[in-house]
């Protein structure tokens, strides 16, 4: 008898019945929940809409267009990049740059992170290193790592993931050991070994502060490798991006600034569906629960 049974027994309830209402309740739950994620994304389309429409008209009102173009004019300068500049063929470059650094740093970050929190000596003694590194300006090592690696594709892929590593590596360590210590010993009591330790106590502890981590580094990556290219290269939307600020063309500068937040969002919302598949045991879903 599952406990939902039970309650419904202990109310007086029928056990076809109580069956019959749970599975009501459950679905009154559920369209709700539908209820609520397009009332959010009704919410954002009108954000998004209303703001794009304030702008249009206080650019050159309120505002010199020289400054901050228009909605409109900045469509137009996207048009002529996808058509004429190839912009998708700069895009593809980014995005190679960001995700190579991002997969990197996070592995790195996440290996190191169990490997350190589970030894607690070890983390101890390396603790100040590691606050220390994490203190350094990771952009300014944009020019050694151009120095060490050159201007190729590799100096970039560092620079993204020096700028993911530590973040994902001090959220691992602290979800790690803030894994409940009672229910540590209690499990060891039980009879459990380290991988069921592992994979039902520390992981699940450690789960929102990793998907925390990982929805944290995404813009974080594409800043490295947008700052890599600003710095030295002849490809990727850094490079347009650049190039369209010494032109002093404000529509094209905008529409590459665009086309990074969009890969972002995408970007982001595939980290969100991650952490609400890895949070499925929990009620909340951890941080992720109400993003669509």
């Amino acid at each position: 008898m599952t406990a939902q049974e039970a309650a419904a027994g202990a109310m007086g309830v029928p056990r076809g019945r109580g069956d019959t209402l749970l599975r009501a309740v459950e679905e009154q739950e559920r369209a709700r929940e539908r209820r609520a994620r397009w009332g959010i994304v009704a919410g954002r389309v009108a954000v998004g809409v209303g703001f794009l429409l304030a702008w249009e008209l206080a650019s050159g009102r309120l505002v010199d267009q020289f400054f901050v173009s228009r909605p409109s004019a900045i469509l137009g300068a996207l048009w002529t990049m996808l058509v004429e500049e190839n912009l998708l063929y700069h895009l593809r470059f980014t995005i190679t740059e960001a995700l190579a650094g991002y997969i990197i740093g996070a592995s790195a970050g996440l290996l190191l992170g169990f490997a350190l929190a589970r030894v607690d000596l070890v983390f101890r003694i390396v603790e100040p290193f590691v606050v220390a590194f994490y203190g350094i300006p990771r952009i300014a090592l944009a020019p050694l790592f151009i120095l060490w690696f050159g201007l190729g594709i590799t100096s970039k892929i560092a620079v993204a993931t020096v700028m993911v590593f530590f973040i994902v590596l001090i959220n691992t360590i602290a979800g790690i050991r803030a894994a409940p210590l009672p229910l540590l010993q209690v499990a060891r009591v039980m009879g459990a070994s380290e991988w069921d330790l592992q994979r039902k106590v520390i992981f699940p502890a450690a789960t929102p502060f990793i998907i925390a981590a990982l929805q944290i580094t995404v813009p974080q990556a594409m800043i490295g490798a947008i700052v890599g290219e600003f710095i030295s290269s002849n490809r990727g939307v850094g490079h347009l991006i650049s190039r369209e600020a010494g032109l002093l063309d404000t529509p094209g500068l905008f529409a590459g600034i665009f086309s990074l937040l969009a890969v972002v969002l995408l970007m982001n919302q595939g980290i969100t569906f991650l952490g609400n598949y890895l949070m499925r045991w929990s009620p909340r879903r951890g941080i992720t629960r109400d993003v669509v």
